[in-house]
C-alpha cells in the first residue's frame, strides 16, 4: 500500500519556498503576517484574507510569482516608475496613476511595518 501524498497548492509551496529562502521560521512568518498556525501546511485551498495578509507583511513578493510560479518572487522598482501625468492622459487615467502611486506608498509602509515587527519580535527574544 502506497503512503498517502499531501498535495499542496502550488501557491502554498511557493509561499512556503519563500519562508525557507529568507531564513525565518514558520512561526516567526505566521507571528508577523497574523496568518494561521498551519494554514500553509493543510490539504485545504488558500483564501483570500490570508493572500491579503501576505501581501501587507510582504509588499515587495511579487503576486505574479506567488500565483503563477512565473518571474522574479521580488518585484523591481524599475517596474513601477511611470510618470504621474502624461501629456495626453484624461481625467480617468490621471486618478488611475493617483490611485498606483498611493498602492506604491501603501506597500513601502506596510513593508516597513513587517520589518519593524520582525525587529520587535528579536528584540522580544533577546530579552
Amino acid at each position: 500500500m502506497q503512503p498517502e501524498i499531501q498535495n499542496i497548492s502550488p501557491i502554498k509551496q511557493r509561499i512556503l519556498q519563500f519562508i525557507a529562502e529568507s531564513g525565518m521560521s514558520k512561526r516567526e512568518f505566521y507571528s508577523l503576517t497574523g496568518i494561521s498556525r498551519g494554514t500553509l501546511e493543510s490539504k485545504t485551498g488558500i483564501t483570500e484574507d490570508t493572500l491579503t495578509k501576505l501581501f501587507a507583511a510582504y509588499p515587495n513578493l511579487s503576486p505574479i510569482w506567488i500565483f503563477t510560479g512565473k518571474g522574479d518572487k521580488l518585484q523591481s522598482r524599475q517596474n513601477e516608475t511611470s510618470p504621474l501625468f502624461g501629456t495626453n492622459a484624461n481625467i480617468e487615467d490621471k486618478l488611475l496613476n493617483i490611485i498606483a502611486q498611493k498602492d506604491r506608498e501603501i506597500k513601502e509602509l506596510a513593508e516597513e511595518i513587517g520589518k519593524l515587527k520582525q525587529e520587535i519580535l528579536q528584540l522580544k527574544s533577546s530579552l
